[in-house]
C-alpha cells in the first residue's frame, strides 16, 4: 500500500490529537495514538536519512539512552515481571522523542490544535469532576480523590497545571480578538480555581511555581511601566501572604495556653470519673483529645444513637468506631461523655459511622481543610513518630528507606524490576513499622532512578533534564519553561514515571515542545 506524503501527516497529527485528548480522558486513546504514531513513522521509510539525523542529535540520544538503561538493568534484576511491566509503561520514553524529533515539526496552526485539544479535554474533565464534588458534599466518607475520574488524582493535578499554562499562553498570543483573549483568561482562572477543588497539595504548590516564576519570566517582555509595577508587587507580596496564610492556619491549630492538668474536672455530670491522658497531648481543632473522657457513658450513649457496636465496631473507612468519634467530639469543642454525645446531631452521627473524624472535613473549604491535615500530619509525626496512612509524613518514611537501598547500591542500582523487592527487604531489615499496605516505593523519581541504576543511571536522567537548557533555544520558552517546573517539581514528591499517565505526560510534551514545533519568529520563541 502506497500512502501519499499528505496522508501519513494527517496520521501523525491523528496519533498526536489522540495523545493529547486521552491524557486526562482515556489510556485507550493513549494506546491507539501511540499505535497510530508508530505504525505510520514505519511506514513511512526513509530509513537511512532518518538515522543520520538521528545519531547528529546527541540530545535525542541521550533521551533514548533512559529509556535503554531500563533494558541494561536486566542484567541484573531478579524480578522479570516487574521488571517487564516497567519496560512497558517506560515505551514513551523511547518512541515519542524518537518519532517527533524525526517528523516534520509541526506549525503554528498545527502546533494549536494538538495543545489545544489537551486543554479542552482537561476543562472538560474539570466540568465533569466539579458536577462529582458537589454531588459528593451529601456524601462525607467520599474520597476527594475520586473526583479525578479517569486517572490518578496526582497526575491529573499536574495536567491541569500544563493546561492552565497553555490556555495562558494563548491569551498572551493572542493578539487581534479581545473575546478570544478574555475566554482563554476566564479557563486559566477557572483552572486555578479548579486546582484548589481537587485538594491536590503537589497540584497546589506546582501551580503556585508556575504561576509565580513564570509572571517573573513573562515581566521581561512588558514594555508598560505600571504593568511590570503591579507584577513585581505581586511577586513581592505573594510569598509574604502564603507565609502568613500558613502561620495563622498552624496558629490556629494549636492552643493559646498551656493546659493546666491541676484545673481538669475530675467527675462528669452524670458522675463518672473522666480519663485524661496527660502524656498525649494531642489535637483536633485546638482541643486535646485524650482529655475529658468518659468511656462508659460514650458506650452507652452511643450505642443508642447507632447500629455500630462502641467497642467492637469500625467505621467505613475501617478505623475503629470509638476513636473516629472521640476524635469527632473534641474536634466540635464538646467533652467526650453522655452530654457530647447527645449534642451531636443526627448528621454528626452518620458522618462518624461513615469515619469523618473532624466536623471541618464536613464543612470547611477545600484549602483550609488539605492544609490542615497536612499540619495534623506533622504533629502527629513530631508527637507519636507516627506516619502510618499520612500521604504526606510518611513519604519522609519513603525516601529514608530508598536513601538507605540506593546506598547499599550505588553504583548500578538493584536492577530495572527489584525496587518492589528491594524496598520490602529494607522495611523488615531496619524495622519500620508500616502495614503492608502502607509500604511503598521511593515517591521521589531521582531517587528511584538512582535505586533502580545506581549513580550511573542517574547521571543521565539527570543530564536529559539539563541538557535541553544548554542546546535548545525552545527550552528556554515559557511553555518548556512552565512543563519543566511541573514534572520536575512533581518527580521530588511523586514517581511520576511510574504510570502510563504519568510518563506519557512527560514524554510527549517533553519531546512536542523542544522538536516537535518550530518558532517561526522572535515572538514565539518568547511565547511559544
Amino acid at each position: 500500500m502506497i500512502i501519499s506524503p499528505n496522508h501519513h501527516r494527517w496520521l501523525y497529527l491523528l496519533g498526536l490529537a489522540l495523545i493529547a485528548l486521552g491524557l486526562p480522558l482515556s489510556k485507550a486513546f493513549m494506546s491507539i495514538g501511540g499505535i497510530i504514531l508508530a505504525g505510520n513513522f514505519l511506514l513511512e521509510g526513509d530509513y537511512f536519512k532518518r538515522w543520520q539525523k538521528l545519531i547528529s542529535s546527541p540530545l535525542v540520544l541521550l533521551f533514548i539512552a533512559v529509556f535503554l538503561i531500563h533494558i541494561v538493568g536486566l542484567f541484573w534484576t531478579n524480578d522479570f515481571d516487574h521488571a517487564f511491566k516497567d519496560i512497558r509503561v517506560k515505551l514513551p520514553l523511547l518512541f515519542l522523542p524518537l518519532i517527533i524529533f524525526l517528523s516534520k515539526p509541526l506549525n503554528r496552526k498545527e502546533f494549536a490544535l494538538i495543545t489545544g485539544l489537551f486543554a479542552a479535554s482537561v476543562v472538560l474533565t474539570s466540568f465533569l469532576s466539579t458536577f462529582t464534588y458537589f454531588q459528593m458534599q451529601g456524601d462525607p466518607s467520599a474520597d476527594f480523590r475520586s473526583i479525578s475520574l479517569f486517572t490518578s488524582h496526582i497526575r491529573y493535578a499536574l495536567m491541569v497545571c500544563m493546561a492552565y499554562l497553555i490556555i495562558l499562553n494563548m491569551a498572551w498570543i493572542e493578539q487581534k480578538h479581545f473575546g478570544a483573549r478574555l475566554s482563554f483568561v476566564l479557563l486559566a482562572i477557572w483552572l486555578s480555581l479548579f486546582i484548589f477543588i481537587l485538594q491536590s497539595m503537589t497540584g497546589i504548590i506546582i501551580w503556585l511555581l508556575c504561576s509565580y516564576f513564570l509572571l517573573l519570566y513573562t515581566l521581561g517582555f512588558v514594555n508598560k511601566t505600571r504593568l511590570k509595577t503591579v507584577g513585581y508587587t505581586i511577586l513581592i507580596f505573594t510569598p509574604l501572604m502564603i507565609g502568613g496564610y500558613v502561620f495563622l492556619q498552624i496558629d490556629t491549630f494549636y492552643p493559646d495556653n498551656k493546659p493546666n492538668f491541676e484545673s481538669l474536672d475530675k467527675y462528669t455530670s452524670g458522675g463518672e470519673p473522666y480519663v485524661h491522658d496527660t502524656n498525649s497531648l494531642n489535637l483536633e481543632n485546638g482541643n486535646f483529645i485524650n482529655f475529658y473522657i468518659a468511656y462508659h457513658e460514650l458506650e452507652v450513649e452511643w450505642n443508642k444513637r447507632s447500629n455500630i457496636p462502641f467497642w467492637e465496631g469500625l467505621d467505613k473507612t475501617n478505623q475503629p468506631i470509638n476513636a473516629t468519634l472521640i476524635r469527632y467530639l473534641t474536634s466540635k469543642g464538646l467533652r467526650k461523655d453522655s452530654v457530647g454525645v447527645n449534642s451531636l446531631t443526627k448528621e454528626d452521627i452518620s458522618a462518624v459511622e461513615n469515619g469523618v473524624a473532624n466536623v471541618r472535613f464536613l464543612y470547611g473549604n477545600p484549602l483550609d481543610t488539605r492544609v490542615y491535615t497536612v499540619i495534623w500530619e506533622f504533629d502527629r509525626l513530631m508527637k507519636e513518630k507516627n506516619v502510618q496512612g499520612h500521604s504526606v509524613t510518611q513519604r519522609l518514611v519513603f525516601w529514608k528507606t530508598g536513601w538507605q537501598i540506593f546506598k547499599n547500591n550505588p553504583l548500578i542500582g538493584v536492577g530495572t524490576g527489584d525496587v518492589n523487592i528491594s524496598f520490602q527487604e529494607m522495611y523488615d531489615k531496619v524495622g519500620i513499622k508500616l502495614q503492608q499496605p502502607y509500604r511503598l516505593r521511593t515517591h521521589n523519581q531521582f531517587l528511584t532512578f538512582g535505586i533502580s541504576f545506581g549513580t550511573i543511571g542517574l547521571l543521565i536522567f539527570l543530564a536529559s533534564v539539563i541538557l535541553p537548557f544548554i542546546q535548545l533555544k525552545n527550552a528556554n520558552s515559557f511553555l518548556y519553561i512552565g512543563f519543566s517546573i511541573i514534572l520536575y517539581t512533581s518527580m521530588i514528591n511523586e514517581d511520576t514515571l511510574e504510570t502510563q499517565a504519568g510518563v506519557t505526560l512527560y514524554a510527549f510534551f517533553n519531546a512536542l515542545l523542544l522538536f516537535g514545533y518550530r518558532n517561526q519568529s522572535n515572538s514565539d520563541n518568547t511565547s511559544s
